[in-house]
């Protein structure tokens, strides 16, 4: 609830830079208190998330990817399956930046390593769903320092005789969470295998 307090006084202190009006702090709390009365109760028959698992045809490579942003560093992790028996983990630190930078730059660098391993089919699953539609051409990137990013991206998915992302939920990535929060913490920017 302190984020509503906080909101009250953010639209206050708004009002009183561009309407040049001082603000009047009794007003303000009758206002926040007013807001808690508007919040809806609880709703205790919320059914929980259901997590369907995701459909995977094995004959064809998959992977998982995900990218953590800490104060260490932004770090990216990745596992690419190219059979039940045979699969990657990948580590990369990726230096600083915004989460969606993270997810979009391990995403890439997932798309091009397995170009290197010769895949021509590949099955991507991320839990960032903005970078996963980014990928799908769903919606437009507006952020202009990822455009790159995603038009090499794209480039790279150009070259695959098939290719598929999803979007997953998180409690379904947690393998590639773990190894993105890890490779935060690598010095330099390597990739360990």
């Amino acid at each position: 609830m302190p984020l509503l307090s906080y909101w009250s006084i953010w639209i206050a202190r708004n009002q009183s830079i561009f309407n040049l009006k001082a603000p009047h702090w009794p007003s303000i709390l009758l206002h926040t208190i007013a807001d808690f009365d508007l919040l809806p109760e609880e709703d205790t028959n919320t059914p929980p998330r259901t997590i369907i698992p995701e459909t995977i045809d094995k004959s064809k490579p998959w992977a998982y990817f995900d990218g953590s942003t800490q104060e260490a560093g932004c770090g990216g992790g990745v596992i690419l399956f190219l059979n039940d028996t045979h699969c990657f983990k990948i580590q990369i630190n990726l230096g600083k930046g915004t989460n969606n930078y993270v997810e979009l730059n391990t995403a890439k660098h997932l798309i091009h390593f397995a170009l290197e391993q010769h895949c021509s089919h590949l099955q991507l699953f991320g839990n960032s769903k903005i970078v996963c539609n980014w990928i799908n051409n769903a919606s437009h990137c507006n952020a202009f320092s990822l455009r790159h990013i995603l038009g090499e991206a794209q480039r790279l998915i150009s070259s695959f005789d098939s290719f598929v992302c999803r979007h997953i939920y998180r409690e379904q990535n947690t393998m590639t969470d773990q190894l993105s929060k890890e490779a935060a913490h690598i010095q330099g920017n390597d990739w360990l295998i």
